[in-house]
């Protein structure tokens, strides 16, 4: 065995770089199962490629074990951490990088190793959302997500091995942040062609002159970038690409404009201002973790954030579901007997109806157009309004018994087919006025709420009424629904929390996230590639069946499962209930997307950030809330009091309308929650009274501290 290469192998998976064994320059033997491959140097060696690379020691020594001589293949992206800049002399790179940093800047000191051939691999801290590997320029590639580099002491096929810059070493080295004018490069979603050293870029057109500039200036600002540093990159593209120039004058004002928003985690970028936080305190949702932003989902919003005004929460979430219900009913993963399948319910939420709701789900709609357009022009249908429409879109066959007659005389009975029924069982329901869908809910008889609840279940429906023969099995029903926040807390009842409709769904913050007067240039971007993997997945998943968890997976879920598991009272703690459950939907989702049979660690961390997300959504959405309104109404009042409020007072709060005995129980759900404390109230002069008080997150009550007391004591 290669102690040189396991070792380094191992050190290079102790900093959280996973690693995978990839084919020395001369055949040795591969995962074809060919000894005489003549695969070229770099190969990866697994059944699964780069897809297998691991941190595990156990793992890494039995691959070593197993080809000693294999070289060092480290996975770049947000699985590492890691973005690289591969430099290729031999194709030009040298001259491309000196023709870019002349243009732009000098890179920074950085991690960097030699390659055998006079390369040069220059190591990056990954921004924290999906960075595409692709050329950028001739003899310059880019390795991030979906990509991996050959590390030092891999040979190469010059004989000569891979070493780490004298000055430089992972061990001993931080690695180096992008510098914005390189991050704005490598996060451009058009992939457009780089030119040569010098050649020109393409012209920016008259009439696409601002929508461009403000667009790249909203990246610069989401990157961080000063006012003047964005006006400088902006006054040099519009020197050298707009045709003709703007006046400098508009350069300024473009600059000045975008700054008025504030930066954000290179996770979500938002340009819109941040004026949505309510009154109430509690802050809008951070955006969604870095690593929720992975795979093809991650690589379909950085392509089209830039282009459009959707918020790019809402994008990430409406691609999961499309892709959940497109697939079908065949990928699933068990929990304590029940099958959990790919179909999700998800609510957007705007604080107003300008949150661009309606425009995410658009965008979303048009790659899965092209893989499967029966399903987009018959299975996603419009509008919500009762449980006996919805089994009837996917319903079976319908039988009825005909008499069998011989001369006019019935003889026997017969099965008919009275309606064929539909053989496609997937369905994807658009609600952009989900309220109106609540509303219906209210009244009495309506059986849409049941049969959501039992949509996600199971997807076998049935309506128990003699005039309503209509039946579906293995139903497999996903949910879009638009709605504002004021139109959530107006029409969702405590029923409706409280009876699980609630929490069978994803509940999202979303609003507008930039400005883009003239539209974006998506007509620019190329998805060919894109829509050829998401193909791949779509075909993938569809022939999948039980999917699990491997052993990291299993480890952190053992890690977060008593916090998603967690008991939250109140309408906030009904809407989150099913937090386990809708986390394992969306790993299953994110391990379909990578074409991947089972589970990993990442794809469940990607899951938990999206959760995360849903979860601080609904906190913002419904607050602490109990749902119930006289409780509500009394926590609200003992809020406002600076000094609490006697029974009598409370009791004033209803005028008379409401019995004592409502009160106390009211009262009494307040104290059980610690939401609220009394103790008694000398004051009044005669016998003492109680005095009601809020109790603020996170302060002890009142019986609390006088229970410690006494049993320490």
């Amino acid at each position: 065995m290669s102690s040189q290469n396991l070792s380094a192998a191992l050190v290079y998976a102790s900093r959280g770089w996973p690693v995978i064994p990839v084919h020395k320059p001369q055949g040795d033997g591969c995962s074809c199962g060919n000894d005489k491959c003549e695969h070229p140097a770099k190969h990866p060696r697994t059944a699964h490629g780069f897809l297998d690379a691991t941190t595990d020691e156990t793992t890494i020594r039995q691959w070593w074990s197993r080809w000693p001589e294999a070289n060092i293949g480290i996975v770049t992206g947000a699985k590492s951490g890691l973005v690289v800049l591969d430099i290729d002399p031999r194709n030009g790179g040298d001259d491309s990088l000196a023709e870019i940093q002349r243009n732009y800047d000098a890179l920074p000191d950085a991690v960097e190793s030699i390659t055998g051939g006079g390369g040069r691999h220059i190591f990056f801290a990954h921004p924290g959302r999906h960075v595409k590997s692709r050329s950028i320029a001739p003899g310059i590639d880019i390795k991030a997500d979906g990509g991996y580099v050959v590390a030092p002491p891999s040979l190469h096929v010059s004989g000569r091995r891979y070493e780490w810059e004298l000055s430089s070493h992972p061990e001993d080295t931080q690695l180096a942040t992008l510098p914005n004018w390189l991050l704005t490069m490598v996060m451009s979603p058009s992939a457009e062609p780089k030119p040569a050293p010098g050649e020109t870029a393409a012209k920016i057109r008259e009439g696409a002159r601002n929508s461009t500039l403000t667009s790249l200036a909203g990246v610069m600002r989401r990157r961080g970038m000063s006012e003047e540093a964005i006006r400088a990159a902006l006054l040099v593209e519009n020197e050298q690409r707009c045709d003709p120039p703007l006046a400098p004058g508009e350069i300024r004002g473009i600059a000045h404009s975008v700054v008025r928003y504030r930066p954000q985690a290179a996770s979500a970028p938002r340009d819109a201002p941040q004026r949505d936080d309510p009154p109430g305190g509690i802050p809008w949702p951070n955006p969604p973790a870095p690593k929720a932003f992975r795979s093809l989902a991650g690589e379909f919003v950085a392509m089209l954030e830039p282009h459009t005004e959707a918020d790019p929460a809402a994008l990430l979430l409406s691609f999961l579901v499309a892709f959940g219900n497109m697939v079908g009913r065949g990928p699933h993963f068990v929990a304590e007997a029940a099958k959990h399948y790919t179909n999700l319910n998800m609510v957007l939420v705007g604080q107003t109806a300008r949150g661009r709701k309606g425009s995410s789900w658009a965008q979303v709609r048009r790659p899965f157009e092209t893989i499967d357009s029966d399903w987009a022009s018959d299975r996603i249908q419009y509008g919500l309004s009762s449980g006996e429409g919805l089994i009837w879109a996917v319903r079976d066959p319908i039988e009825k018994q005909e008499p069998v007659r011989d001369k006019g005389r019935i003889v026997d009975y017969q099965d008919a087919v009275e309606d064929p029924g539909v053989t496609d069982k997937r369905l994807l329901i658009v609600e952009q006025e989900f309220a109106s869908t609540l509303r219906v809910m209210g009244r009495d008889g309506n059986i849409l709420s049941a049969t959501i609840r039992q949509a996600w279940d199971t997807g076998d429906l049935r309506i128990l009424t003699k005039n309503s023969p209509a039946r579906a099995t293995g139903a497999h029903i996903s949910i879009v629904g638009h709605i504002t926040r004021d139109e959530v807390l107006r029409y969702l009842d405590s029923t409706e929390a409280g009876n699980g409709f609630a929490n069978r769904f994803l509940w999202a913050c979303v609003r507008r996230s930039k400005l883009l007067p003239d539209g974006g240039r998506i007509q620019e971007v190329d998805f060919s590639p894109f829509l050829q993997n998401l193909r791949g997945a779509v075909e993938f998943a569809r022939n999948m069946g039980e999917m699990r968890r491997d052993g990291q997976a299993r480890d952190l879920w053992h890690e977060v499962y008593p916090t998603l598991s967690q008991e939250v009272p109140g309408l906030l703690g009904a809407v989150t209930a099913r937090a386990e459950a809708q986390a394992m939907r969306i790993a299953s989702l994110y391990a379909l997307l990578d074409e991947s049979p089972v589970v990993t660690r990442d794809h469940l961390e990607a899951a938990l950030g999206v959760w995360a997300y849903c979860g601080q959504s609904a906190r913002f959405i419904f607050g602490d809330a109990l749902g119930d309104p006289m409780a509500d109404e009394i926590l609200r009042a003992l809020r406002r009091a600076g000094n609490g409020l006697t029974r009598t007072e409370i009791n004033h709060l209803f005028k008379g309308n409401r019995a004592a005995s409502d009160i106390a129980r009211a009262l009494g759900r307040l104290l059980d929650l610690c939401l609220a404390e009394y103790h008694p109230d000398a004051a009044t002069g005669g016998r003492p009274a109680e005095r009601w008080y809020a109790v603020r997150p996170g302060q002890r009550t009142h019986s609390q501290t006088t229970k410690e007391t006494n049993e320490t004591n």
